[in-house]
């Protein structure tokens, strides 16, 4: 036994002795330096801790020159130093050749970060024998801890000087070239390194740069300009640097549309677009980028995605709301194949990728696993909007998902909600109280179809532009003046009609003579029309009409500018809603590819409501254009949307296919009259 124990306690001291001896791995802790320690400081810019003793190693942090360091001898050419990560100590190496004495430090070549003063002595006190503007290139070398010591030539004699070490940012001893994409929207190279020097170049966002590094906060780059060659400098908050090992990878699309843009920014053009679900092919390029090739007109071309649009996990599970009516999953990829089970809309479901066309998942019918494969058009990563009719009275938004949470807001029976998913037993709803947006919850139970039959109710609907004189021939349609508007309006006050916006038709039966007024395009003439309202504003006539803002166009020349809206809609006169961002022609098939529906119909709506702090829940389609593929878009964020078609609305019409009465320059009174009556 006693054998035994002997062998056991030789064994445990061979392999600890040997322990001893072994390198630290990247990830492993270090051990505390207790004896042989040297002090030392940089004498490079910059000093690198290496994860083993070897240039190629992992570098696991870095120290600027005259940087105080504590280490101790490990090898004929490296020390052992203990460094924090992320409040963690890790055993690293430094190259003996990049530290020691702070008197054997080198003269080195830095910027100086302001206007930097050379001292006599080592005190900001002391006389000044020179000074140097922001952005200067000087050499010297360190001194002590605080500062650098400097020679300055007056009246070509030799001084020496002083510097704080805090005026100046060293420059690096080996230049290593690299590429990046620049994120700033203008990118400038400027003719030395400060943001106060003259602007060499600038570049847009996206395109990619080549540099080479040179300090902390500077890269040097060489531009050409009329064919000559300079060297300028970058500031590195501009540019963010390419992945220097790019892999190409596998993806899966996990937003409702993965754009594909000319350069690496979101501001460049959109290129093309795929679905959500779409199993792409990418090579990483930045940490916020990746590169693609796709294929126009059979042509290869590069483009940009955000890799945040995209998952290379194709095994990893995802989560989607289904945005139809329902959805099945299916025993095979095909919609003619036998459904297994059947959901409704705004139903969260779990899943993962399967092909770019579909998604595959498990299901359980009768207590059975079975896969099955689900459409990729039929889901989302995000929640439908949907609506339905409050079946009690009154029906609650409570604060939380539970009906013991406090209420936000109360509706009567059969007034129609607006919401989207959030589980089985709950909808998710936005309200607005006191003009503040909160989100609240709707119990699933409280809402759904009304069984009631609805009187079919007339509403005739404005269609206005612009107020002015004289215009064009080819512009009357789209003008009336001043005075027949005011005229017009009038006529109303005195018929007993009564102006309404969008969300008042859910009440439509309890308002007499409704009619709905409506301006599109948001030009800046249209303040006339809001003030002629606002005049015949009073007790038994309280106006109201309805601006379509097209968002690109605000501030713009001749278009209302963020102030003027902001106004109008705290009246409660008018009321903002969309008329898209940038006003495209939806049915041009040459075009309609290349149109990002999401950023024309999704990102207006926030756009405006963050504006006014009001609900958007109208948009007019630019020029009247639509077809089955905007219609869908526009259901899943608007509750109404108005055509150009000449005819008076009804109830009886679609809420997003709503005809329009078009008053021009030419109609007279009389032909108002007979235009608004059915």
């Amino acid at each position: 036994m006693m054998i035994h124990l002997k062998k056991l306690v030789l064994m445990i001291a061979i392999i600890l002795t040997f322990s001893c001896f072994l390198p630290s791995a990247l990830t492993a802790r270090a051990n505390q330096i207790d004896d042989a320690r040297i002090t030392g400081y940089a004498l490079v810019q910059p000093v690198n801790v290496y994860a083993s003793p070897s240039r190629a190693a992992t570098i696991l942090k870095s120290y600027d020159y005259s940087s105080p360091l504590i280490f101790q001898p490990y090898s004929s050419n490296w020390y052992i130093v203990v460094v924090y990560i992320n409040g963690i100590s890790y055993r690293g190496y430094i190259n003996k050749e990049d530290v020691g004495n702070i008197s054997e430090a080198p003269y080195v070549k830095g910027i100086t970060l302001n206007k930097t003063n050379v001292y006599t002595s080592l005190s900001t006190k002391a006389h000044i024998l020179k000074s140097y503007s922001k952005g200067s290139i000087i050499k010297y070398r360190s001194f002590n801890k605080d500062w650098h010591i400097v020679t300055v030539y007056i009246n070509g004699k030799k001084h020496t000087g002083y510097i704080t070490n805090k005026s100046v940012e060293t420059i690096v001893n080996t230049p290593i070239a690299n590429s990046g994409i620049g994120v700033s929207k203008l990118v400038k190279v400027y003719a030395k390194p400060s943001s106060d020097g003259s602007v060499l170049k600038s570049y847009q966002a996206g395109q990619v740069l080549h540099y080479r590094t040179f300090s902390k906060h500077w890269y040097e780059a060489t531009v050409y300009i009329k064919g000559k060659k300079h060297t300028g400098y970058i500031s590195t908050k501009d540019i963010e640097p390419t992945i220097q090992n790019q892999r190409t990878l596998k993806g899966v699309g996990i937003k409702p549309t993965i754009r594909v843009y000319t350069l690496a920014s979101k501001d460049s053009k959109v290129i093309k677009s795929y679905k959500y679900g779409s199993i792409l092919k990418y090579q990483t390029f930045t940490n916020n980028w990746d590169k693609v090739t796709v294929y126009l007109n059979g042509k290869p071309r590069t483009g940009y995605i955000y890799n945040d649009d995209v998952n290379p996990d194709l095994k990893k599970g995802l989560e989607g709301y289904v945005i139809k009516k329902s959805t099945a999953v299916y025993t095979t990829t095909s919609r003619n194949s036998k459904p297994l089970k059947s959901y409704a809309q705004g139903k969260l479901l779990k899943y993962q990728p399967y092909n770019s066309n579909w998604f595959m998942a498990t299901v359980y019918v009768k207590g059975k696993a079975h896969t099955g494969f689900i459409p990729a058009g039929d889901l989302s990563p995000y929640a439908p909007a949907m609506q339905a009719y409050a079946l009690k009275n009154p029906t609650y938004v409570y604060s939380k998902p539970t009906t013991s949470s406090s209420k936000l807001k109360s509706y009567k029976k059969g007034q129609l909600l607006k919401f989207t998913g959030y589980n089985d037993d709950w909808f998710k709803a936005i309200v607005y109280i006191k003009g503040k947006k909160k989100t609240g919850y709707i119990n699933a139970k409280d809402v759904g179809e009304s069984p009631k039959k609805v009187t079919v109710y007339n509403i005739p609907i404005l269609m206005y532009h612009q107020i002015g004189e004289n215009p064009q021939p080819d512009e009357i349609g789209r003008f009336v003046s001043a005075k027949n508007f005011e005229e017009q309006m009038k006529y109303l006050k005195t018929a007993g009609y009564t102006p309404i916006n969008f969300d008042e038709i859910r009440n439509i039966n309890k308002i007499k003579k409704p009619i709905i007024i409506t301006f599109d395009d948001g030009y800046k003439n249209n303040i006339y029309a809001y003030n002629i309202l606002k005049n015949l504003r009073d007790a038994t006539f309280k106006p109201k009409a309805t601006f379509f803002i097209t968002g690109s166009d605000i501030d713009r020349p001749d278009y209302l500018s963020l102030k003027q809206i902001k106004e109008m809609s705290d009246s409660g006169i008018i009321s903002i809603q969309s008329h898209t961002m940038t006003h495209p022609f939806f049915n041009d098939s040459e075009t309609m590819g290349n149109i990002d529906l999401i950023k024309e119909i999704k990102d207006s709506q926030t756009l405006l409501e963050g504006i006014t702090g009001k609900s958007v829940t109208a948009i007019a389609y630019p020029y009247g254009s639509y077809n089955s593929k905007v219609l869908n878009e526009v259901k899943k964020y608007y509750t109404y949307a108005v055509t150009t078609k000449n005819a008076i609305a009804s109830t009886n019409d679609s809420y997003y296919e709503l005809p329009r009465v078009r008053i021009s320059f030419n109609t007279t009174l009389q032909e108002f009259k007979k235009l608004i009556t059915k």
